[in-house]
């Protein structure tokens, strides 16, 4: 029998499966606000009807912000839960199965957005990541409402003008319950 709504899914009583993420930026001045999103997806497909004119399924899936804690002026921490989301039944085709999919950390300055995320199964084999934005992106007051540019450590303009860019490293690790 099919209930809940796969756009506002239930919260999972008893996480268990934490990871900490830590970012630690060499931006040219103060950040406005950080924080960290993760991103959620309904990973058996199964479960969720084939449309009848495409065949293409309508995958469910959502974001979470949480909190990132500032440690000192370039490093901040926060926790989230692989596991936050509730598994169900939407469609009455079998339970749907929410699992995070990617994460990382948000930093806003002047509106503008520098988000280094990616895939979370990506994320926890590397253990940490480093990705670069340019330093005009963060100065540029009209630059707001807009996310920046990453740029990967192995980006031709990154090493031809590495002046020219800052880094944002994220680590993540499984922290336990």
């Amino acid at each position: 029998m099919a209930h809940g709504d796969p756009s506002n899914p239930k919260k999972n009583p008893h996480p268990v499966k934490r990871y900490e993420i830590t970012a630690t930026t060499e931006a040219p001045g103060p950040w406005d606000s950080v924080s960290g999103t993760v991103f959620f997806d309904v990973v058996n497909v199964d479960c969720v009807p084939q449309g009848a004119f495409t065949g293409g399924r309508n995958i469910p899936n959502v974001s979470h912000e949480f909190e990132m804690t500032r440690m000192d002026g370039k490093t901040w921490k926060g926790l989230f839960h692989r596991d936050l989301l509730q598994d169900e039944d939407y469609f009455g085709k079998g339970v749907c199965h929410w699992d995070a999919t990617g994460m990382g950390p948000v930093f806003v300055v002047h509106g503008a957005t520098f988000s280094p995320t990616r895939g979370l199964e990506q994320a926890i084999r590397a253990g940490s990541y480093t990705e670069y934005f340019k330093k005009s992106a963060y100065k540029d007051r009209s630059f707001t409402d807009m996310s920046a540019l990453e740029f990967l450590p192995n980006s031709p303009e990154v090493a031809k003008h590495p002046e020219d860019f800052f880094p944002i490293t994220v680590t993540i690790k499984e922290a336990g319950p």
